[in-house]
């Protein structure tokens, strides 16, 4: 019974695994790349801008959280994590924006306006396990971990209100 769960839980792993490499592939991204081509394929992709928003994030907090607005995608991330942490968090919610899992909120307004962090508890759902895959493959082919395309949000006010949410403080 446990080396079938065992079997069942590593093919889980094989499989996820496929699915990022051809997303990464479907991107053209099969060579190196910087995360900087990373990013602008990422747009080309969901067709709209991804606003990275680095913050110094608390310990406990989440370190990293895709909105997927109307019109654009946020995807904030801690400022205070070393370069290639900040890719791998970076990488993890792309990965969540390529395959459309469910983000965090649809309505920015209602994710602003969440009294808790939504914060992760376990890798166990498929979806976590695929996006840190995802997110781990792209660092491994990245050729460069160049800059990144920090962006400022359009809506100043609103990315700030998302920002204190996944902070855990009050709101303004």
């Amino acid at each position: 019974m446990i080396r079938r769960r065992r079997a069942a839980g590593e093919e889980q792993l094989r499989l996820l695994r496929r699915q990022s490499e051809q997303a990464l592939d479907a991107l053209g991204l099969t060579g190196g790349f910087t995360f900087g081509e990373l990013h602008e394929r990422v747009e080309r992709r969901r067709g709209r801008p991804v606003h990275l928003i680095p913050r110094e994030l608390p310990a406990l907090a989440p370190h990293g959280l895709w909105v997927a607005g109307e019109h654009a995608d946020y995807i904030f991330y801690a400022a205070n994590a070393s370069p290639v942490r900040q890719r791998l968090i970076i990488g993890h919610e792309y990965g969540h924006a390529l395959f459309d899992d469910v983000s965090a909120s649809s309505e920015l307004d209602r994710a602003a306006a969440a009294p808790m962090p939504l914060a992760r508890s376990s890798y166990d759902v498929p979806q976590e396990r695929r996006a840190e895959i995802f997110g781990s493959l792209a660092v491994q082919r990245a050729e460069s971990w160049s800059e990144l395309p920090v962006t400022a949000p359009a809506d100043i006010a609103l990315a700030d209100r998302l920002a204190a949410t996944l902070e855990g403080r009050r709101r303004p």
